[in-house]
């Protein structure tokens, strides 16, 4: 099931031309068979009961204004279904294990900064997951392995025949998830 929406207002805008503060220490963290962090996780300091994941929405986050058009949806969503915590996915590309052991969990904090602080803002729980490797498919398979409410992602508004062409993540996640997809332009 896939839903699109519009989203009227202006949205947060993604933090740029700051530097960032360096990333705490994750609660979890994946490495693959060379050795090679591939995920972490972090968790909001948030004192509001933290939901199940599967109660939660899984949020597409880039850092981009599509993005927080994106999170602003679900948040919409989440508190009508009274739920408090949001899961937010970030996907880095592939790196070295040597750079992906200082730049994976960085580079996510940095591209999240502003989805984060917008959902502290608003007194909403929130966990970070930072993946590496292709997007559409890190998306789908946190979804899966959170048994996510759905995913809620942000487009760049192309025409059909444009994303058929480019293979757009938005597009790849709409035909490989098997829940609910909240596109928002």
């Amino acid at each position: 099931m896939a839903i699109t929406t519009s989203h009227p207002g202006p949205s947060p805008s993604p933090v740029t031309g700051v530097d960032a503060p360096a990333a705490p220490a994750p609660a979890f963290e994946h490495f693959d068979e060379h050795g090679r962090r591939v995920c972490t996780m972090f968790e909001s300091a948030t004192d509001l009961p933290r939901e199940p994941a599967s109660g939660c929405w899984l949020v597409a986050v880039d850092g981009s204004a599509n993005s927080m058009h994106a999170l602003a949806a679900a948040f919409r969503l989440a508190t009508q279904g009274n739920v408090h915590t949001i899961d937010l996915v970030n996907v880095q590309p592939w790196m070295s294990k040597e750079a992906a052991q200082v730049e994976l969990v960085q580079r996510g904090w940095t591209s999240t900064a502003a989805a984060r602080a917008w959902l502290d803002a608003h007194g909403f729980g929130w966990r970070l997951h930072v993946w590496m490797g292709e997007p559409a498919a890190r998306i789908v398979e946190q979804a899966e392995s959170l048994s996510s409410v759905g995913v809620a992602i942000g487009a760049r508004g192309l025409s059909a025949t444009e994303g058929l062409l480019l293979g757009s993540i938005v597009q790849q996640v709409l035909h490989r998830t098997r829940g609910a997809v909240l596109v928002v332009r």
